[in-house]
């Protein structure tokens, strides 16, 4: 079985029915095929993780680049969005993101971290520092596709989160989550992990366990309806080279 598919016979009718295996994506392709960083930097990210998260620190040094979806895999889940606005929540260094640059005529993100909302401001995006579960959009309006990219799992208030992006969507407007399988939530606070202060379901023996996990007692509690369901591998390169967590793609609206 591929890295892409599922088994349908394990999933609940109603969603296997909605499940939609991506294409091939030459960009995750290209990036798997990336080398790690070197020594030097992988010693002053051990340095930097004793007082601050290793999010900060990768947005500082660059290191540790993420990927998930290329301009296919975008174009795939968005398509019939093209040329709409795009929100891109929880963006870190924009490694996803610009993939979607051909999609939508404008993009916007969000992030809390500082080093990492400079690193999307370097790469001409618009970013608010702001945590959506707790505050509002600044400049307020609409999106045509609201992304959480492999958020709600890392954040303290993942089901606010959810509620506070689908607010945001434009009439038949698409929220794309993106979380690993089975979920294992935390969040960083300085050099260190604490439980979130909600939590989330997407637990399971099997991915496909914890995909109906998810969705039942997660997603369709937000009062979200999950139109499309894709597998990818959520992708990064360390010191050490490549590893792969195993996300789940979800087409809400």
């Amino acid at each position: 079985m591929s890295e892409r598919s599922c088994n349908l016979e394990a999933l609940p009718p109603s969603l296997a029915a909605r499940f939609e295996p991506l294409p091939p994506d030459p960009d995750v392709e290209a990036f798997a095929a990336g080398r790690p960083h070197g020594a030097l930097r992988e010693g002053a990210r051990r340095i930097l993780r004793r007082v601050m998260s290793d999010f900060d620190a990768d947005g500082l040094l660059g290191t540790c680049p993420m990927a998930l979806l290329g301009e296919r895999s975008w174009e795939a889940l968005c398509g019939d969005k093209r040329g709409g606005r795009l929100l891109d929540v929880g963006a870190g260094s924009g490694d996803v993101t610009v993939h979607a640059r051909s999609l939508f005529r404008e993009i916007v993100t969000t992030e809390t971290s500082g080093p990492m909302a400079r690193r999307l401001r370097r790469r001409g995006f618009t970013c608010h520092r702001v945590d959506l579960a707790r505050e509002p959009l600044p400049g307020g309006g609409k999106f045509d596709v609201v992304a959480l990219l492999d958020v709600i799992d890392r954040c303290d208030r993942p089901r606010s989160l959810l509620k506070a992006a689908a607010s945001l969507l434009a009439p038949d407007g698409r929220l794309l989550v993106s979380v690993p399988l089975p979920v294992r939530p935390h969040v960083d606070v300085g050099g260190h992990t604490v439980d979130p202060d909600e939590p989330i379901t997407g637990s399971g023996e099997t991915w496909e366990e914890a995909l109906a996990d998810l969705i039942d007692g997660t997603i369709e509690p937000a009062g979200l309806e999950v139109r499309r369901i894709a597998r990818a591998p959520y992708l990064s390169i360390g010191a050490s080279g490549l590893t792969a967590l195993d996300a789940a793609l979800l087409v809400c609206g």
